[in-house]
């Protein structure tokens, strides 16, 4: 991991314009307990990005500018091509910083800088998001037959699956933060895997 990295000048934030319906019923949240996102199976990962753009002052999000085109490809070129979803996402934000924990997610061109590590499950997996300048990282896997098929996981002394969403993920954050969100819910998913 490069942590130079972090104390890179950010000068590529914005706010970023997208054309998505605005959810109704939002309740919650992490940094503010009154904004929270309602998550079902329904709930698509268009819908959660308008809500961080709606309510990034309250959330504490910070966006970087979108990802381009040829920085998508240059990560495909490079590294690994990535699913819908991700796409999706970085053509949202090439990154983002929030203000729990400095936790963010990662700025394509500092996955490719990162390259592979022992916390990596696979060749086709990186960390897309992590907190406190690399002291816990997430990270996807993507399925090399399927790239629209991938898992979300966190490695510490074993590797954690929390799902296959990164609409799901997203709202763990918003709505729970990270200790009592992707923390809590990792421990859960780890108790579930030793009691199944």
């Amino acid at each position: 991991m490069k942590l130079f990295n972090f104390f890179k000048i950010k000068s590529n934030k914005t706010d970023v314009q997208v054309e998505i319906k605005r959810s109704t019923e939002n309740h919650g949240k992490v940094n503010n307990p009154e904004v929270k996102i309602d998550y079902n199976s329904s709930t698509t990962l268009i819908e959660v990005l308008n809500f961080i753009k709606d309510h990034s002052l309250e959330l504490g999000i910070q966006l970087n500018k979108p990802a381009t085109d040829t920085d998508i490809e240059n990560l495909k070129n490079i590294k690994i091509e990535l699913s819908e979803d991700f796409k999706v996402l970085y053509k949202f934000c090439n990154g983002f910083e929030t203000n729990e924990d400095i936790f963010r997610l990662i700025p394509l061109d500092e996955i490719i800088e990162n390259g592979k590590d022992n916390y990596l499950i696979s060749d086709h997996s990186f960390h897309f998001t992590e907190y406190l300048i690399y002291c816990d990282m997430w990270s996807v896997d993507i399925n090399p037959k399927n790239i629209e098929e991938y898992k979300l996981y966190n490695k510490a002394d074993e590797v954690v699956v929390l799902t296959n969403s990164i609409t799901e993920f997203l709202c763990v954050f918003i709505n729970k933060g990270l200790y009592d969100g992707l923390y809590e819910w990792g421990e859960e998913k780890s108790n579930n895997k030793l009691r199944g």
